[in-house]
């Protein structure tokens, strides 16, 4: 029997372990892609869409369609969201102290017992309860529970903050291609007004 007790108490400190990481394999990657030896690293993407078109009649246009895209506004309110949860995760191992205020009033029947009772010795026609109270709360992070909550919070922080970058790249490259394609338009419609004039002549 206390063989078997033992085994028991083995069995059960065997489950309760804590599993570990596993370790990403390291893969062996160059440092840089084609242009190793490059001592300018600045690429168009570290430029803002302002500083690389530079046309007032285009930056006003894609300042007007990003300010009224709805999708680019659901990716900004998203990323808001995703940073109040990153915030509220951070704070997962402190303490919560939590405070309750309660009021009741029981009018009960003049005609009950409780009713007559009320009367006769406390003079009054209804109870009041008042209620007060203070708790006091802490999660230990045995099994990693809140830790892969922060990153998952942050997981999430990330994929709507690109996910916002990725819909305002869109924005400006439709509007700057349909700019352009604008120009060609205007430019070959003079081309063609000039030819005609100038098989009239």
């Amino acid at each position: 029997m206390r063989t078997f007790s033992y085994i028991f108490l083995l069995l059960i400190l065997i489950g309760c372990k804590v599993s570990k990481d596993t370790p990403l394999p390291q893969q062996e990657l160059p440092e840089a892609y084609r242009n190793a030896f490059a001592t300018d690293t600045t690429t168009i993407a570290d430029l803002k869409w302002d500083a690389f078109f530079t046309d007032p009649q285009l930056q006003e246009l894609i300042g007007k369609t990003i300010k009224g895209n709805l999708d680019l506004q659901i990716a900004v309110k998203s990323i808001e969201a995703s940073r109040q949860m990153l915030r509220q995760s951070r704070w997962g191992q402190v303490p919560q102290l939590n405070a309750y205020v309660s009021a009741s009033s029981n009018i009960p029947s003049e005609n009950s017992l409780n009713g007559l009772s009320l009367n006769n010795f406390l003079k009054t026609s209804h109870i009041e309860d008042y209620n007060a109270g203070l708790s006091l709360s802490w999660e230990a992070d045995i099994w990693g529970k809140i830790s892969s909550r922060k990153k998952e919070a942050l997981a999430n922080y990330l994929k709507t903050e690109e996910a916002k970058k990725l819909v305002q790249a869109n924005l400006v490259a439709s509007a700057a291609q349909g700019y352009y394609n604008l120009l060609m338009l205007d430019a070959q419609l003079e081309v063609a007004l000039k030819n005609r004039a100038l098989g009239e002549n």
